[in-house]
């Protein structure tokens, strides 16, 4: 049976786990993946950059950015993507039918080879960049399934990352969130501070940085520490998602900006419900909504490490009212009005 995760001896566990057997089976595998990747040039390197140190001058406003624009969802009936039977497929043709160069993508699809021709087709003659998520469940996994996992994913990742084209990969905590008493923030910090630091070492070896994402789960501001304490650790910054934690969305990105390499680009119509006590959320064309996305992207562009290869997947939740094909169309419209952005 798996072992739960006791977090009031989480500490003592986690060092009795990384044991010397499991850290030296670790350090050859990426020893001898260090030397597969020596043909493969130069890799991207992710460095901590103080946001303060890479102000820009004014002539930034006008240069043309090399974002990666992709689409990760929200998947509307009017798309049509659910009436097929390969809905992957689907959902990468939707993609390149719409202008978009990225999405998610399953990686363990790969291990087919009949389907991974197909999919490694597919992205060589569109030129897609595809992210993909490790397998694992860092909450509800005991110590031997998280090390099996990443082992799992990090040799997926290598075997196919050229012919997905992979920028980033991503992932969320999952099932927990910062206000619960068992385990509390501090010891949920030390969990994944400890999972994730072996990680993102590999993501960062094998050239595509791990980004967390806030999942209605953590404040920006909790995220950005983690990634002081997790080498090459970096943000996947929700822009909605800060609402729904109650965050004030501009703010969180700039304490976000320093370590974010990708985003759900997001947005909403907001207001608060005083008779049920809840803040609500509803659906918005993007720039269209209250979370401030032309300031972010502007904050971004000034504060991320690398703002040229920032990974901007939208996720579109069109307004109950509109066409989600028109809302599309309409977000289109805003992201072309952007500052330095770049078709394609």
């Amino acid at each position: 049976m798996k072992r739960k995760f006791d977090a009031v001896n989480f500490q003592r566990k986690a060092r009795e786990e990384l044991s010397e057997k499991y850290n030296a089976d670790r350090e050859a595998f990426w020893t001898n993946s260090k030397k597969n990747m020596a043909i493969c040039g130069e890799r991207r390197q992710w460095s901590r950059v103080d946001a303060a140190s890479r102000r820009r001058d004014d002539s930034r406003i006008v240069r043309e950015d090399k974002m990666i624009w992709g689409y990760a969802g929200v998947w509307a009936k009017d798309y049509g993507v659910w009436d097929q039977e390969d809905r992957t497929m689907a959902r990468l043709e939707f993609v390149v039918k719409h202008g978009f160069k990225s999405t998610w993508f399953p990686l363990q699809e790969m291990r087919d080879p009949k389907r991974r021709d197909q999919i490694a087709a597919f992205v060589a003659e569109h030129g897609l960049r595809l992210t993909v998520h490790p397998y694992t469940r860092w909450f509800q996994d005991d110590q031997d399934a998280i090390q099996r996992k990443t082992d799992e994913f990090a040799r997926d990742l290598e075997n196919y990352k050229d012919l997905l084209r992979v920028p980033i990969v991503t992932m969320a905590a999952g099932q927990v969130h910062r206000f619960m008493d068992h385990p509390c923030l501090e010891e949920q910090m030390d969990h994944l501070g400890t999972v994730l630091t072996p990680v993102a070492e590999a993501c960062h070896e094998i050239g595509c940085p791990l980004g967390i994402e806030n999942h209605g789960d953590y404040y920006c501001s909790d995220l950005a520490q983690l990634c002081q304490r997790v080498r090459h650790l970096g943000i996947f910054l929700d822009t909605g998602n800060t609402y729904l934690i109650g965050e004030k969305p501009i703010p969180a990105a700039r304490e976000a900006a320093p370590y974010v390499i990708g985003t759900h680009f997001k947005d909403h119509k907001v207001y608060p419900d005083v008779g049920a006590l809840h803040f609500v959320l509803e659906g918005a064309s993007l720039g269209h909504g209250h979370v401030g996305l032309a300031e972010i992207y502007q904050i971004l562009r000034d504060g991320a490490p690398h703002p040229d290869d920032l990974v901007m997947h939208w996720e579109l939740v069109p307004p109950h009212a509109e066409n989600a094909l028109d809302s599309l169309n309409k977000s289109w419209e805003f992201i072309r009005s952007l500052p330095g952005f770049r078709e394609g």
